[in-house]
């Protein structure tokens, strides 16, 4: 039988609802939520205290397209099971905390304190490792986060590259600004 998309639509449905029983019963409140809420929260507080008013537009500039890149990527690789997040703030099909708020604030603070290409490019190689071998296993561990065709050697890169581009991207934007300072 060829599958229609009033089929697919019946299946979505399906999935929201069983996906919002399994978020209120298993998910909400559970120490691994508490964990994302409180490191989601308390990382957003700290960048606001850390943040360069000063630079307030460039480096939000650049948070912003880690964001766009990261939730893009992030997408792709729930849609195509090469991981999934079992842990969640919210009910929603992408997650919020870490593709929305966590990473982009990390890579922005790296953006503010490491100007220089070389001290950016240690510090974002050393934040790719920190990434792929400290923090994905523990998410793992935590049981917020889960591979399944995907091997935490395999995310080096791309940290390292959507630093690396969108320091470029940001550079060149400024150069072009004539009002830039």
């Amino acid at each position: 039988m060829q599958p229609t998309w009033q089929n697919i639509i019946e299946l979505t449905k399906q999935y929201r609802d069983m996906k919002m029983e399994y978020w209120l019963n298993d998910n909400l409140f559970t120490s691994s939520w508490w964990i994302l809420f409180v490191t989601t929260i308390g990382i957003f507080i700290v960048w606001l205290f850390l943040l360069d008013k000063k630079r307030i537009i460039e480096i939000l500039l650049y948070g912003f397209f880690v964001t766009g890149t990261a939730t893009m990527a992030d997408a792709i690789g729930v849609a195509l099971l090469l991981w999934n997040y079992p842990i969640t703030l919210l009910p929603t099909p992408l997650i919020v905390e870490i593709h929305r708020v966590q990473m982009p604030v990390i890579y922005m603070l790296i953006y503010q304190y490491f100007p220089s290409w070389k001290s950016f490019s240690i510090a974002v190689t050393i934040n790719a490792f920190i990434f792929a071998f400290i923090l994905e296993p523990t998410l793992v561990w935590l049981q917020i986060y889960e591979t399944y065709h995907w091997k935490h050697i395999y995310s080096v890169l791309p940290y390292i590259l959507i630093a690396v581009v969108f320091k470029f991207v940001v550079n060149k934007l400024k150069q072009s600004d004539q009002n830039y300072k």
